[in-house]
């Protein structure tokens, strides 16, 4: 036993035991991290992304719809003309870093803003906001 301790070179097993265990685990340690860092950045962008959305379409409502709403102007093409008006006031309120990051972690984002404009805009008419 003591001419296998005696061989034993220590550095070589210290190196052994890093590449074997430690490097695995501090690797997956380090994607967990950053995962729930990327999470938690893009919480904070979907809040902020909301909240620019109730005001462009509190904006939209304010300035373009209510003027028009009563009359024969009011048509479906002219509600889908205002929605993408709000639609284009929301992704212009946005830095383009958050912007870029919602879009690439969204594969339909553009449909994700439509539903959240429909729900504002909802939520505005029966006063929820």
């Amino acid at each position: 036993m003591k001419e296998v301790l005696q061989n034993i070179n220590i550095m070589e097993l210290l190196s052994a035991i890093w590449t074997v265990v430690l490097v695995p685990i501090l690797g997956y340690a380090w994607k967990q991290a950053y995962s729930w860092l990327e999470t938690k950045k893009l919480d904070k962008y979907a809040a902020i992304l909301y909240e620019e959305v109730i005001k462009s379409v509190k904006c939209v409502y304010e300035v373009e719809v209510k003027d028009i709403k009563k009359t024969a102007d009011w048509t479906p093409e002219k509600q889908k003309e205002v929605k993408e008006l709000a639609k284009t006031k929301v992704c212009q309120a946005l830095s383009t870093s958050i912007y870029r990051s919602l879009k690439e972690a969204n594969s339909d984002f553009e449909d994700y803003l439509d539903s959240l404009v429909g729900t504002a805009l909802f939520d505005i008419k029966n006063k929820a906001l």
